[in-house]
């Protein structure tokens, strides 16, 4: 009787998992799958992990995604609208091309554990055998956007007379490397101080473009 009682005086969340709305449990999936694909692989995160991780049932996982790489797909594409959304909200209060060169470019310190993970879980699928059109389609969209904004911004002020005459595809395809090296580089030397970096990029394309 008494072992009864105290089940009975247990707090409803420790009898039975708390009930999450759908967009919470969206939100909480595509979060600890991003870190999990970042720290094991793209083929070796199962949906039972994702699970173990989450807590949420296997077949309540299955109901919001059709399958592991629509999971995957949805993960990419949260990842890279948050960059992109921070960097429009910032990009309000630029007044110059240059202005927003710099924006772009310091999202990427602003970011980067966000961003490093999204790189590293880009470059492990792409090295599966489980590519499928629209998952290269959701990554390459992300760097069509960047050189859309990159592009745009050199043009503008080449146009302006703030940069100087240069093939702004060139330059935009440089900043994307480079980043990209700097959000790699970090895996292999722990110690890389991944925001002098960036502040240095930003100092060496200003100084190039420069009328």
């Amino acid at each position: 009787m008494a072992n009864k009682t105290a089940g009975q005086n247990l707090p409803v969340a420790q009898k039975r998992r708390k009930r999450r709305a759908p967009e919470e449990s969206i939100a909480l999936l595509t979060t600890e799958s991003l870190d999990l694909f970042a720290r094991n692989n793209y083929s070796s995160v199962t949906i039972k992990d994702i699970s173990r991780s989450t807590g949420i049932n296997s077949g309540l996982i299955y109901y919001y995604f059709n399958n592991k790489s629509d999971l995957f797909l949805k993960t990419v594409e949260k990842a890279t609208q948050e960059a992109l959304e921070t960097f429009e909200e910032a990009s309000g209060n630029n007044q110059t091309p240059a202005d927003t060169l710099t924006g772009w470019i310091r999202i990427h310190a602003t970011h980067y554990v966000m961003l490093q993970k999204l790189a590293k879980v880009s470059l492990d699928y792409a090295t599966t055998h489980e590519r499928e059109d629209r998952l290269d389609q959701a990554i390459q969209r992300f760097y069509q956007k960047e050189f859309e904004i990159l592009d745009n911004a050199i043009l503008a002020g080449i146009k302006s007379g703030e940069f100087r005459p240069v093939e702004p595809h060139r330059i935009s395809t440089f900043i994307s490397t480079f980043l990209d090296g700097c959000l790699f580089r970090s895996f292999m030397l722990p110690d890389f101080d991944y925001k002098e970096s960036i502040n240095d990029l930003v100092d060496i394309v200003l100084s190039h473009l420069k009328a």
